[in-house]
């Protein structure tokens, strides 16, 4: 994953044909979530009305804290069931919200990467959903136009998690929150671009085109061509959208030695995403796992969120 970011340039003509092949676009773009209209937005239609289909597999408690693990379906039937932890605070709202998405790696690369953190905050009022990502969890990159696709539906089911989490009793839509890791801190990113509820993102070694990764440890990637994928890919890019952040606040965490993402390219994406915004940098591996970063983290909530620290 540790190649300089590139990110191809495309002509008008290329994003007028992308547009037709968004198998999710039965959903429509509804005002409450309204950003800037371009070719890259109108790849992602979302309807936030829509009703949302969520069972529940298993719920249990810990010191108080509700912890349920759900799914609904997925916008396209072949990605079957999305699966996502949800955890309540004991007590009454209004709670903080705050979703959380993984990262592709060991250990924890699932929804339960950040799950003690979750318990954390809901000791401080935070209602926490953590999403399970199958793009490329599991399922890999194979292709340019279906790789944009995948991203596109990812995306999607990642905003219908976000909405599930909005819809929660007691939450307080002024105070909710986003955190991703890696693939996670990139589907952020595009989330970032297309929603104007979320208060806060906190996005950790992330960065600003989809290809590098897919082009270096997915070879088959390639068969067409590395520029002709990277072309195809260019238009749902979480560079295009970082830029469109604002008003919401931004934390962006990196490594110094990462292997995976180099300093330019975590330069580049850091340059994408405009003021104000607050950079940290550790000395720690892709991950992140230690201390700082996470201490960092938690502190940066509390204070967007207003949240009462727990001792």
């Amino acid at each position: 994953m540790n190649s300089p970011a590139h990110i191809s340039r495309y002509s008008c003509m290329t994003v007028i044909a992308l547009l037709c092949v968004v198998a999710c676009s039965s959903r429509k773009d509804a005002a409450v979530s309204a950003k800037p209209d371009d070719a890259h937005s109108r790849l992602f239609p979302f309807d936030h009305a829509a009703p949302v289909n969520v069972s529940t597999d298993s719920t249990w408690t810990i010191n108080g804290i509700v912890v349920r693990s759900a799914r609904f379906p997925s916008c396209v039937p072949r990605h079957g069931q999305v699966a996502f932890t949800l955890l309540r605070p004991a007590g009454s709202g209004p709670f903080a919200g705050v979703m959380f998405f993984h990262w592709l790696g060991e250990p924890k690369g699932d929804r339960e990467e950040f799950l003690d953190e979750a318990l954390q905050l809901a000791r401080e009022g935070v209602i926490s959903l953590l999403i399970q990502g199958y793009f490329p969890w599991h399922e890999p990159p194979v292709s340019g136009t279906a790789d944009m696709q995948q991203v596109i539906d990812q995306t999607t089911d990642a905003r219908t998690a976000l909405e599930i989490l909005f819809r929660e009793p007691d939450i307080d839509p002024q105070r909710v929150a986003y955190v991703g890791h890696d693939y996670g801190a990139m589907y952020g990113a595009i989330i970032a671009g297309l929603e104007t509820r979320v208060k806060a993102f906190v996005l950790l070694t992330g960065m600003g085109n989809f290809s590098d990764w897919s082009l270096k440890y997915w070879p088959v990637t390639a068969r067409g061509g590395e520029a002709a994928y990277r072309e195809a890919l260019a238009p749902v890019d979480p560079v295009h959208f970082i830029s469109r952040i604002p008003p919401a606040a931004l934390l962006m965490q990196f490594s110094n030695t990462d292997i995976y993402i180099s300093r330019e390219t975590a330069a580049a994406f850091i340059a994408a995403a405009p003021e104000p915004k607050s950079v940290r940098w550790y000395d720690a591996a892709h991950d992140l796992n230690i201390p700082d970063a996470r201490t960092d983290r938690h502190a940066w909530l509390v204070q967007q969120l207003g949240l009462s620290v727990s001792h």
